[in-house]
């Protein structure tokens, strides 16, 4: 990954802006349905319509004004297949689970600026456009939709990836949120919040405006890691955002991009990287940085045909064929958070309940 290209363009990439999603991402949603994707010459996998009809079949306003989910919270989170042909495998269980939703750990693309980017996203469409038509999928943007055909990152491919990203997916904006019965979520893109003063005051503004609900923040670079993602890209330690979410409860923030499964509680703060929907499994470089209690799984560092399953009670599992997966989150009427990841197979392996902490 060219990161120095990416930090040269930064500074003169800011002004990228998220005005409707920032007021709401719902709004307009039925005018933004009918508008037709250039890339596949159909209605973009807009999530909005879809959500909108959920919301209003599951839903019901108290006469104090509380809203309440007739059925529990039930969506799935995943990223990081790249075109592989392993993500239909994923998809499948993904269905068979029946999620209400999902969200997405970004990378589904490897690819996704230029022509060679609208490619791709027409291989995504043929491959993959029944499950995003039959289910709100929400997308982030990671460093490989905003790729060019020599996988570099600069102005012009990170416009033309935001361009594509927006034609396929019917989102005007790369970092936006929503809200579901007493949840926020928070989409948030490549660029980090540290390097973007624009990006930081809006995060804190939508995490302000949050208090009172369950907060789930989904993104593509994670924060914590125990892959081969090196400390220049996910740093290990506290920073500017994830103080942010400690101060303001966040239940969960969902990452992707270093391709394993990697689950870690800091600072009172959920850390999930989910980011096995058919790339290739990386290496266990970075895990010596976990601590008690973290499951975590990835290729082995001596191995390269050898992978590990080590789950929160240190017990570890080795096997000789990658598994792909999707981590299934439920909320119970009494805001009660589980998290499982389940393989393709159906097999559960990490499994974990909280209940989150949440500020009136």
């Amino acid at each position: 990954m060219k990161l120095k290209y990416f930090y040269v363009f930064l500074s003169l990439f800011i002004f990228i802006s998220c005005k409707t999603s920032k007021t709401s991402t719902q709004n307009n949603a039925t005018q933004q349905a009918l508008t037709v994707s250039k890339i596949t010459n159909k209605t973009p996998y807009d999530p909005r319509p879809a959500m909108e009809r959920l919301t209003r079949e599951n839903t019901s306003v108290r006469s104090n004004g509380e809203v309440k989910l007739k059925k529990p919270m039930y969506f799935l989170v995943f990223g990081d297949s790249k075109g592989s042909e392993h993500l239909q495998d994923v998809l499948k269980r993904a269905d068979i689970l029946k999620p209400q939703f999902c969200i997405t750990t970004a990378d589904l693309v490897n690819k996704g600026a230029g022509k060679t980017g609208e490619n791709y996203y027409k291989s995504l469409d043929k491959k993959s456009g029944w499950f995003f038509r039959k289910y709100p999928t929400w997308p982030t943007l990671g460093n490989h939709e905003v790729y060019d055909q020599g996988y570099n990152i600069n102005e012009e491919t990170y416009a033309s990836g935001v361009a594509n990203f927006a034609d396929f997916f019917g989102l005007k904006d790369p970092y936006y949120s929503f809200t579901y019965g007493n949840a926020k979520f928070i989409a948030l893109d490549w660029i980090k919040v540290s390097e973007s003063p624009e990006r930081l005051a809006w995060l804190e503004k939508e995490l302000k405006e949050a208090q009172g609900k369950l907060i789930f923040v989904f993104k593509h670079r994670p924060y914590y890691t125990v892959g081969s993602k090196g400390y220049k890209d996910v740093e290990g330690k506290s920073t500017v955002a994830t103080r942010l979410f400690t101060k303001y409860n966040v239940a969960a923030v969902f990452s992707g991009h270093d391709h394993l499964y990697y689950r870690t509680r800091r600072n009172n703060v959920n850390y999930i990287i989910s980011s096995g929907a058919g790339a290739t499994i990386y290496k266990l470089k970075r895990a010596g940085d976990a601590i008690p209690g973290d499951a975590y799984y990835g290729r082995t560092v001596n191995d390269k045909n050898k992978f590990k399953f080590h789950s929160s009670t240190g017990k570890e599992v080795f096997f000789n064929e990658a598994m792909y997966f999707v981590l299934s989150v439920k909320v119970d009427k009494n805001n009660t958070v589980t998290f499982k990841m389940i393989d393709t197979e159906g097999k559960v392996w990490d499994q974990f309940t909280f209940k989150p902490k949440i500020k009136p």
